[in-house]
């Protein structure tokens, strides 16, 4: 008679150490859409300290030359549960797209983070609107011009001072937008006109 003996398996779990990031992005990429080239946009970054010690940022450094890091004197202390803002600024000097990416060292676990840009520069007054209609009466003394990127408002006038003739020129238009246009008629008292009709224009890319 055969007999058999009873095994007993001891099953382990295999443990190993990670380590969690202190230093955390919120968020930890950005993309700064289109920008008109000489022209700047920036964005705040949150850097959190998620850890249980304070950490301390050391230095940074920087990928793409159109990228900057504004106002932030190093080395920072930032204590657990806290956090700091990275200006961070796109100044496109040519159109086109552009990547880069900024990595700051620290004393955290993971010594090093990382976040990521994009931006487009695009040449501003490459595109143009041309504008003009008919006065309602000979009683104006200008006109004003109103623009919209949403179809039925709201209209922001777009120029600085009465214009004197019923025509206007919008140069400040970025390729792939839709605006719409309206004017209003001013006479000698101030009295301001209603909206015209709304003109519509898609810029191309």
């Amino acid at each position: 008679m055969t007999s058999y003996l009873p095994v007993c398996l001891l099953l382990g779990l295999a443990t190993s150490s990670i380590s969690a990031q202190e230093l955390e992005c919120q968020p930890c990429r950005h993309g700064f859409g289109k920008v008109p080239t000489g022209t700047s946009h920036s964005f705040n970054f949150q850097l959190k300290n998620s850890g249980k010690r304070s950490l301390k940022i050391t230095s940074d450094s920087i990928q793409g030359s159109e990228f900057s890091i504004g106002t932030f004197p190093l080395p920072v202390t930032v204590a657990p549960g806290k956090s700091v803002e990275l200006p961070v600024i796109f100044t496109p000097t040519a159109s086109g797209r552009e990547q880069g990416s900024i990595t700051l060292a620290n004393t955290g676990q993971d010594s090093q983070l990382t976040v990521k840009l994009a931006g487009t520069g695009i040449d501003d007054g490459s595109h143009s609107v041309a504008l003009s209609w008919v006065p309602g009466d000979q009683d104006y003394v200008g006109f004003n011009i109103y623009r919209s990127t949403v179809d039925g408002g709201p209209y922001t006038k777009i120029n600085s001072n009465l214009d004197s003739s019923p025509s206007f020129t919008d140069s400040s238009v970025q390729g792939g937008m839709t605006y719409y246009y309206c004017a209003t008629e001013v006479n000698a008292e101030g009295q301001e006109s209603a909206y015209s009709n709304i003109a519509e224009a898609t810029i191309p890319d």
